[in-house]
């Protein structure tokens, strides 16, 4: 057994010491948003709800993953776990045989602790699958005399998951929050190459990395029934390395761009009723393929009941493709970078979710769906279902 543990360290070191680099001048594909209107698990069962708006909102811990100051604690301490489940897609249908079938790989997962420091100060730990998917491009084949001798199955898979640490501090009408939080990368690729005979051979990448991309965010509440948020996460730049084997793939340092929230809460004094606006910005022209994301979040929060409220609400998201964007070939011949194809549209969601109130438990669930506002052969479904636990000292 020992031999054996050792001839593999071996193996292993000797390959990182033959493996070939090869430079690219682009960025690693996985990792840009070509599909983030379907791999993002839009994680917080309350906020999806009440479309996905949130930012000047206060709740529960899974409220940080929208603005690191939103979260609150009721008792002492908080536990939190979701489950969400999205449905499978078929993407480019109208110019790639049979389309591409995306399917919800990893779904959203959450689960957190949380911990009322002081009267001031709360802080918490949270775990998050917030962005997945796993895609069959189809297959290649090697053909001899018309038949095929060899066939090759495409595919590509991508997940995020993070380990967010926020912390809020609450000072009158002002509520101040950081998030620290860690996101892990995964992504794989199973592909083909062509070789000097003009035959196919098999292209496999696998990468991995990590990032940390501090969240910083603040509420402002001039008033008991209004209130003001705002959220930005720091712009990244990192030089990825795909693992191919025998050989690794250098890319030019990807861009993770800056985003922005902010909002508003109004709460109705006399009637049981909020209403919430978020407005989203993502600056994703920073990848010269894509424009800057601009997106709009409507919320309506209304509570018959002390254990009942009841949620709705529908946000955007818009195609964010560059069209005038053009690539050069070796011959000098100009093409449009991207293809037509009803796959990328304007999206519109509409939401609704409910939080039945059980002694100290809040239980949540919600669904997403762009059939009724989107015309789009490209139906999305989101169904959530999350738990609260407020724990106090005995």
């Amino acid at each position: 057994m020992l031999k054996q543990i050792i001839a593999i360290i071996l193996v292993g070191f000797i390959s990182s010491l033959l493996c070939t680099t090869i430079e690219l001048d682009q960025q690693e594909g996985t990792c840009k948003p070509f599909i983030d209107f379907y791999a993002n698990n839009l994680v917080s069962a309350e906020v999806a709800g009440q479309g996905y708006a949130g930012v000047a909102d206060v709740g529960g811990i899974s409220f940080s993953n929208i603005n690191p100051a939103s979260f609150d604690i009721k008792n002492d301490a908080q536990i939190y776990y979701e489950y969400g489940l999205k449905n499978d897609v078929n993407l480019f249908s109208d110019i790639v045989s049979d389309g591409n079938e995306v399917k919800s790989y990893r779904s959203g997962v959450a689960a957190a602790f949380s911990y009322k420091l002081s009267e001031y100060v709360r802080a918490g730990i949270m775990y998050t699958a917030k962005s997945s998917y796993s895609m069959e491009l189809g297959e290649a084949y090697n053909t001899h005399n018309g038949e095929i001798i060899e066939t090759f199955t495409l595919s590509e898979r991508r997940y995020i998951n993070s380990v967010n640490i926020p912390i809020s501090y609450v000072l009158e009408k002002f509520r101040f929050g950081i998030g620290l939080n860690l996101d892990i990368y995964h992504s794989e690729i199973n592909n083909v190459y062509r070789l000097s005979n003009d035959s196919l051979t098999d292209f496999y990448g696998e990468l991995d990395f990590l990032m940390f991309r501090p969240k910083f965010g603040a509420i402002y509440s001039p008033l008991q029934n209004l209130s003001f948020g705002l959220s930005f996460l720091i712009p990244q730049e990192k030089k990825l390395i795909t693992n191919c084997g025998m050989f690794c793939l250098e890319y030019d340092k990807n861009k993770f761009p800056m985003e922005i929230l902010v909002g508003t809460k109004y709460t109705n004094s006399k009637i049981p009723i909020s209403v919430l606006f978020d407005y989203s910005y993502k600056q994703y022209s920073e990848i010269p393929e894509f424009v800057d994301s601009n997106n709009f979040h409507l919320g309506l929060e209304f509570a018959p009941f002390e254990k009942l409220h009841i949620r709705t609400g529908m946000f955007t998201n818009f195609d964010i493709r560059n069209t005038d964007y053009t690539i050069t070939d070796g011959l000098g011949d100009e093409y449009d970078y991207w293809q037509d194809s009803e796959t990328f549209e304007d999206r519109k969601f509409l939401t609704l979710g409910l939080t039945y109130f059980w002694r100290r438990t809040e239980i949540n669930l919600a669904v997403v769906d762009n059939s009724l506002l989107t015309d789009s052969d490209v139906k999305q479904t989101y169904a959530k279902l999350g738990f609260t636990v407020q724990l106090a000292h005995p």
